[in-house]
C-alpha cells in the first residue's frame, strides 16, 4: 500500500490526538476522579459518575475523530469502522468465550475484596451501570481498536504493528494517571485479544463488542466498583 510522506504524517497527527485526549479525558477515571466522587457521594452514586464520564468522554473524542476525518455521515462512519460488518464465526465464538471468562475473572476479583457481594442481585442500578458500561465499551472500541488499526492500515502498518500501538494506547490511559505493573500488564494483555479479535474477525466489531461489551453487562457494577475498592490494583 503506497502512502505519501503528507498521509502518514497526517495519520500520525491523528492518533497522537486521540491518543492525548484518551490519556486527558478518559485517564483520570482511573486516577483522582474516582477519589473526587467519592468525597461527595454515595458508592453506587460515584460509580453511575465514572460512567457517565466515560461515555461522554468517548463521545467527546468520536466527535474530534469525525470532524478530523470530514466523513459525511454517522452511518457511514460507523460502517467504515466495522459496526455491522460480517464477521467469521470462529472469532464471534472467540470474542464470546473472551467476554463471559473476563466477566468472571472481574465477579471472582470483587469477592476479595467484599465477600457479601451480592452477586445474582438484579435491580435498577444493576441494570443502568450495565447499559452505561456496554455503551461506553462500544464507543472505546470504536476508537482504541476501529479507528486506530485502521488508521495504521490506511499506511501500511503491518497487522502486528496495529496490534502492539492499539493496546499500548489503551494499556496507557488506564494505567497512567496512577501507574502500576500488573494494572499496566493485564491491560495490555486485554488490549492485544480485542485487537487480535478485530483483525481475526476481518475488521468487524461483533468479535470484540463480544469480548468487550459482553464483560461489562455480565460484570457490572462491580468491574467498576474495582476502581473503588482496589485503586491501583
Amino acid at each position: 500500500m503506497n502512502t505519501t510522506t503528507n498521509e502518514r504524517s497526517t495519520i500520525w497527527r491523528r492518533i497522537s490526538i486521540v491518543s492525548l485526549l484518551l490519556l486527558v479525558l478518559v485517564g483520570p477515571n482511573f486516577g483522582p476522579l474516582p477519589h473526587l466522587l467519592r468525597q461527595r457521594l454515595s458508592l453506587e452514586g460515584s460509580v453511575t459518575g465514572v460512567l457517565i464520564w466515560f461515555c461522554v468522554a468517548f463521545m467527546i473524542i468520536l466527535a474530534v475523530i469525525f470532524r478530523m476525518i470530514k466523513s459525511t455521515s454517522t452511518g457511514e462512519f460507523l460502517k467504515s469502522h466495522g459496526l455491522g460488518a460480517p464477521s467469521g464465526i470462529g472469532a464471534s465464538i472467540a470474542g464470546l468465550t473472551l467476554g463471559i471468562a473476563w466477566a468472571l475473572l472481574f465477579l471472582s476479583s470483587i469477592l476479595q475484596f467484599d465477600p457479601d457481594a451480592n452477586l445474582t442481585q438484579i435491580n435498577g442500578f444493576r441494570v443502568l451501570t450495565a447499559l452505561l458500561a456496554a455503551g461506553g465499551a462500544l464507543l472505546e472500541d470504536l476508537i482504541t481498536r476501529s479507528f486506530i488499526m485502521n488508521q495504521l492500515h490506511k499506511i501500511g502498518a503491518s497487522k502486528w504493528v496495529q496490534l502492539i500501538v492499539s493496546a499500548l494506547i489503551f494499556a496507557l490511559y488506564h494505567t497512567a494517571w496512577g501507574f502500576n505493573p500488573f494494572s499496566f500488564a493485564f491491560s495490555m494483555v486485554y488490549g492485544l485479544l480485542l485487537g487480535g479479535l478485530f483483525l481475526w474477525g476481518k475488521r468487524s466489531l461483533t468479535p470484540v463488542i463480544l469480548g468487550h461489551s459482553l464483560v461489562v453487562l455480565i460484570a457490572e457494577p462491580f468491574a467498576t466498583m474495582l476502581i473503588f475498592l482496589a485503586p491501583g490494583a
